[in-house]
């Protein structure tokens, strides 16, 4: 990779960091144990030359560094120099590497899924603070994998630039071992490792657009997976099993290509650099005896820090492979959140909502999705819906009725003209408060997957009784089929209510709706989907408050 790779990279993860909000001292802990570790590394290294040395001499140098700090050590300590003795004090800083490993691992664990909490969290509350727009703009299955894998190979970047940090000291501490031994040879070894670097640059460069690449082919293979799975009663219905299988296997194929391609690009790192380590050490050897009288001892040491450097070096190179991919991910859920952010945010005013006591009117409202302010969904409504009473909203499909009630809950904001409560500008009122006086139930109903009575329950700020929940389920005719279930209100609905009928999850909904007592209630075509008993259940429980609520159906006829 080059420096000016390496400088971009380096930028990017700076700028990770900050996304994800690791606290300094943090980053300053782990460096620290880093550094620490790369220290202990290198003296237990170093360690060994003057053990090699008495094996081979029969006594330790007092020239070097490691074998003057053993020397001063054993004498410090009153212990006789032996082979037992060079043994024992050399074998101290591996122990306590050990010690800083553990502590190290732990503490970069500990970061790493911290980063991953903060940003799927901070990622859910941008969307569900954002514009509804957006949400829908940008797909169900995109904001998924955005959220859940992106977001933990995003946090993996934090991850894998600390163990960047650590490979690189680790390494420039064997290169100082190195040099105190020999420095002549160590400096062969030096530049020999900055050739085999500059050697395989390209195919390191190369692996960033592989990594932007995957990422894409992640996120494109998540949302064909997730949709087809969602729509599978409809492929199964149209027979479009083969064609959307054959459909999952080619988006499949081309994620499985970017990444063959990035474990190409990983194979020529490795055949390239082998042999040239191999070249690099029988060098040293032929160096070191020809020309510079290197002890068996000192040849050892530098042998097995070489082999070392050799494994080190590669995990390197691939590291900053690594990083680029992840980082990728990074920016990806970076920029969701950073659009979610900066999408319209709908802010409520400082008046209770205590429900409509006159009417509800649109004064020539307008509204147009986003930039496109030229193509008008709603253009100039005027409207008058009294308290207390029934309005229908009929028209065709695309229309802009679904529009036209999403601005009375302001889960839309008018693009222009005024909605008044009572007179009063709806962007008077609390946001919370206007909404929780508002239900709303659509042609799908929404439950989670979750037991009956945790669906009753949702979005309530109060514990109900149980004879209110009985009263919400008698209203909304759920008793009957509840009373029939084995467990009853703890029964499990599964994924969107999967295990209960079209009918019961919307007999359902509409209990959740009563046990919310809603002064208005907005139905967008709840019985379009439900065969005539289910309808007709619905029909009577929604005759029941039509005197007492502000009902605004939506429909495409009357009837």
């Amino acid at each position: 990779m080059t420096k000016r790779s390496k400088r971009h990279v380096l930028r990017r993860s700076r700028t990770a960091l900050r996304m994800m909000s690791v606290p300094t001292r943090r980053i300053f802990l782990l460096v620290g144990l880093s550094v620490a570790l790369a220290v202990l590394q290198g003296l237990a290294v170093g360690m060994l030359s003057p053990v090699l040395q008495y094996i081979e001499f029969g006594s330790v140098k007092s020239s070097g560094p490691y074998g003057t700090l053993l020397l001063n050590v054993s004498h410090s300590l009153g212990l006789q120099v032996t082979l037992l003795t060079l043994l024992v004090l050399a074998f101290i800083p591996v122990i306590f590497r050990e010690v800083v490993y553990f502590v190290n691992n732990w503490a970069t664990s500990r970061v790493v899924q911290g980063a991953a909490t903060r940003m799927r969290t901070r990622g859910f509350s941008a969307l569900v603070d954002g514009d509804l727009a957006f949400v829908v703009g940008q797909g169900f299955g995109n904001l998924v994998s955005t959220l859940t894998l992106q977001a933990q190979r995003g946090s993996q970047a934090v991850g894998q630039f600390l163990a960047q940090i650590s490979t690189g000291l680790l390494i420039l501490m064997y290169v100082i071992v190195l040099l105190t031994l020999d420095w002549r040879l160590g400096l062969m070894a030096v530049a020999a490792m900055l050739f085999m670097s500059f050697l395989v640059r390209g195919a390191v460069t190369r692996s960033r657009a592989l990594g932007a690449e995957t990422t894409r082919r992640n996120n494109e293979t998540y949302s064909v997976i997730g949709e087809r799975i969602t729509a599978i009663r409809l492929i199964k219905m149209l027979g479009q099993e083969k064609a959307e299988t054959r459909k999952v296997n080619q988006v499949v194929r081309h994620l499985a290509d970017a990444q063959v391609r990035i474990a190409i690009f990983s194979g020529v790192i490795e055949v390239t650099l082998d042999p040239l380590n191999m070249l690099v050490v029988f060098a040293i050897i032929y160096v070191g005896v020809q020309y510079f009288n290197a002890s068996l001892a000192t040849l050892g040491i530098f042998l097995f820090i070489l082999l070392q450097l050799s494994q080190l070096a590669k995990n390197f190179n691939a590291g900053w492979q690594t990083l680029v991919s992840l980082i990728d991910s990074l920016i990806s859920v970076r920029d969701v959140i950073a659009k979610a952010t900066a999408s319209l945010r709908i802010v409520g005013g400082g008046t209770p909502f205590e429900g409509v006591r006159e009417s509800i009117r649109f004064e020539n409202v307008s509204f147009a999705y986003g930039d496109e302010k030229e193509h008008l969904v709603l253009n100039g409504v005027d409207l008058e819906i009294p308290s207390r009473s029934q309005t229908a909203i009929v028209g065709r499909s695309g229309g802009g009725k679904s529009t036209l009630v999403d601005l009375i809950p302001r889960l839309r904001e008018a693009t222009a003209g005024e909605i008044l409560f009572d007179g009063r500008r709806i962007q008077e009122f609390e946001l919370h408060s206007l909404r929780r006086s508002i239900g709303f139930m659509t042609q799908d109903a929404l439950l989670f997957d979750d037991t009956i009575h945790a669906n009753l329950v949702y979005g309530l700020d109060r514990e109900p009784s149980s004879d209110e929940i009985e009263t919400a389920l008698q209203a909304g005719y759920c008793s009957s089929f509840i009373a029939k279930l084995p467990k009853g209100l703890v029964t499990r609905v599964g994924d969107r209510g999967v295990r209960l009928s079209g009918g019961q999850r919307q007999r359902l909904a509409l209990a959740r709706v009563f046990l919310q007592d809603p002064d208005i209630l907005i139905l967008d075509e709840p019985t379009s989907a439900l065969d005539s008993e289910s309808e007709e259940y619905i029909q009577k429980a929604l005759e029941s408050v039509r005197h007492r609520k502000t009902l605004i159906v939506i429909a495409h006829q009357i009837g």
